[in-house]
């Protein structure tokens, strides 16, 4: 795993030096689901959005809002994580998480604390056209699939029905 500047997270995405990912709600195949409410279920979730995103080599989890909701960010829990990466930098000069395909497990921790948290966060695998998501502070998950994968919409939806 790796944490990526500002910067590295937009030359990964192919983006300009101004820009943030899309959200997906702008994409044909889109959908949007609530997180769980009851915190015992977020685990499940994560697992269940990670698997979506399958396959990929990598997969970018990039905060772009952190800190919406101070009294639900639990910051000690999220710096010792990254620093048990061996990482030691604020949130704000790495918001990119840089994940390979057999480090699903540390993405599904990362994608926890972040939904726990109320983060702004885009999930972009490295295959560029199946699918992403976005997790909103506002407790909802917006994913999205290309034209040519309508099935990943509707499993997505399974996946993540209690």
């Amino acid at each position: 795993m790796h944490f990526l500047t500002l910067s590295e997270c937009r030359e990964w995405c192919g983006l300009d030096a101004e820009s943030v990912p899309p959200r997906p709600n702008q994409e044909p195949l889109h959908v949007k689901v609530s997180m769980p409410r009851d915190f015992t279920l977020s685990l499940r979730f994560c697992r269940a959005v990670e698997r979506a995103m399958r396959p990929y080599r990598a997969c970018l989890l990039w905060f772009t809002e952190t800190d919406i909701w101070p009294s639900s960010t639990n910051w000690h829990l999220y710096y010792r994580l990254r620093q048990s990466y061996g990482d030691h930098r604020r949130v704000e000069n790495a918001p990119g998480h840089l994940f390979l395909d057999y480090e699903a497990p540390d993405l599904v921790s990362f994608l926890q604390v972040a939904m726990l948290a109320g983060f702004d966060a885009h999930l972009i695998p490295d295959h560029s056209g199946y699918s992403r998501a976005f997790f909103s502070h506002d407790e909802f998950v917006e994913f999205a699939a290309d034209e040519g994968n309508e099935e990943l919409v509707k499993e997505f939806v399974s996946l993540t029905s209690p």
